[in-house]
C-alpha cells in the first residue's frame, strides 16, 4: 500500500490540475496521474482509498452525511466519504475530526455538481489499471490482494537473530 503521502500528493495533484466545478474531472485527472504508476502502486492508491474511507465511519460522520442527503443508504454514503477524501488532506483531516466542519464548506468547487457525493473515486485505480495493462478483472482483483498481503508483511515484527536462537534452544 503506498503511504499516506504519496496518496495525499496524488490528491493535491488532481486538485491542482483540474480547478473545476465539475469534481468528476478530478476523477479523469486521478486515473491520469495513476496510470502512468507502475501496477503495485495503482493497487496500492485503491487499498489506501478504503483504509482511509474506513478511518471516517464513525455515528456523528453519518449524522452528517445524512444531513447532507447522503447517508440513507450505504452506497450514498460510501460517495459521500469518497467524497470527504477527494476535498484532500486538510478537508479529510478536519472532517475526520469534527465532521460537522463539513456542513460549514461553501465553496462550490469543493462540491461535484453541487453535491456531496463522488462515487467515480471508487474507480479511477482500476481504470488506471484496466488503461496501463489491457488484463482482466481477475488480474485487478489479485494486485489488490498483493498489495494487501505485502502491506501486511511490511507490519510484521522481524524477530531478531538472538530470539531465533532462544526458539531453538528451548
Amino acid at each position: 500500500m503506498i503511504t499516506e503521502k504519496q496518496f495525499w500528493k496524488y490528491i493535491a495533484q488532481s486538485i491542482e490540475q483540474k480547478p473545476s466545478e465539475d469534481k468528476n474531472e478530478q476523477g479523469d485527472c486521478l486515473m491520469e496521474i495513476l496510470t502512468d504508476l507502475p501496477v503495485e502502486q495503482i493497487a496500492g492508491f485503491h487499498n489506501r482509498m478504503l483504509h482511509l474511507r474506513e478511518q471516517l465511519d464513525s455515528h456523528m460522520m453519518r449524522d452528517v452525511a445524512y444531513m447532507m442527503n447522503y447517508g440513507d443508504n450505504e452506497h450514498a454514503y460510501e460517495g459521500f466519504k469518497n467524497w470527504v477524501i477527494s476535498l484532500g488532506e486538510e478537508h479529510y483531516l478536519k472532517a475526520k475530526s469534527s465532521p460537522a466542519y463539513l456542513l460549514t464548506l461553501k465553496d462550490e468547487n469543493l462540491f461535484v455538481v453541487a453535491r456531496a457525493y463522488f462515487q467515480d473515486l471508487n474507480f479511477v485505480a482500476s481504470g488506471a489499471f484496466f488503461e496501463k495493462t489491457d488484463l482482466e478483472f481477475d488480474d485487478w482483483y489479485k494486485a489488490l490482494k498483493d498489495d494487501k498481503e505485502a502491506s501486511q508483511d511490511r507490519k510484521l515484527p522481524k524477530k531478531s537473530d538472538k530470539s531465533k536462537d532462544q526458539d531453538i534452544e528451548r
